[in-house]
């Protein structure tokens, strides 16, 4: 009986959560019964809060440093696994993100930067990037024009020198055909004569 019981709640509370959230929303992680939306995650405490909840955590921890992000379903990927600290620092040297306690143990003597510094230099490298693949595809296609309106000029100066052509030879021959009629009309009066 228990057991249904149990079953009976679950499945309640989960038609709950589906009736307040939609799918890729992230879940308070302070609800029991239904959990609501989250509105913010806060990278010590690593909670996602509701508004009712953000509320009370932020009672609860006021005047302290506590950084709240929007709410994200990815806080762990966010959190340093052996030190439990946000990866806010980028190491170049390996290539990744690490927390603060990372550089003074296996990243001392690496080449790091703050991970927002290392975002603003890739995203400034991406941006010139992005400008010049645009540009060189505005060029590119400058390019195609210009070669599709020579290939059109082309089309026209071959048509027009068929049409040329044509005409200038439909002239020879109608020339040749009257010179011919000529010529045989005149031999024919050289035998009358003869």
């Amino acid at each position: 009986m228990a057991e249904m019981v149990k079953k009976l709640k679950t499945t309640k509370v989960q038609a709950a959560v589906s009736a307040h959230c939609s799918a890729g929303d992230v879940l308070c992680d302070v609800c029991t019964e239904i959990k609501h939306k989250a509105v913010k995650s806060c990278l010590v405490c690593l909670n996602s809060y509701c508004e009712e909840h953000l509320q009370q955590h932020e009672n609860l921890f006021k005047g302290k440093s506590h950084k709240l992000i929007e709410a994200t379903g990815r806080l762990q990927e966010i959190i340093c696994p052996r030190h439990d600290r946000l990866l806010d620092i980028y190491c170049r040297t390996d290539q990744l993100c690490v927390c603060y306690l990372c550089t003074i143990d296996e990243h001392k003597s690496h080449d790091t930067v703050s991970a927002a510094a290392e975002r603003t230099d890739k995203q400034t490298i991406l941006d010139d990037t992005k400008r010049k693949y645009h540009q060189r595809i505005e060029q590119i296609e400058k390019e195609l024009k210009e070669l599709r309106e020579t290939v059109m000029s082309h089309k026209r100066s071959a048509l027009a020198a068929v049409n040329d052509t044509e005409r200038i030879f439909t002239h020879m021959i109608l020339s040749i055909e009257r010179r011919r009629s000529e010529v045989t009309q005149h031999i024919r009066d050289q035998e009358r004569l003869q």
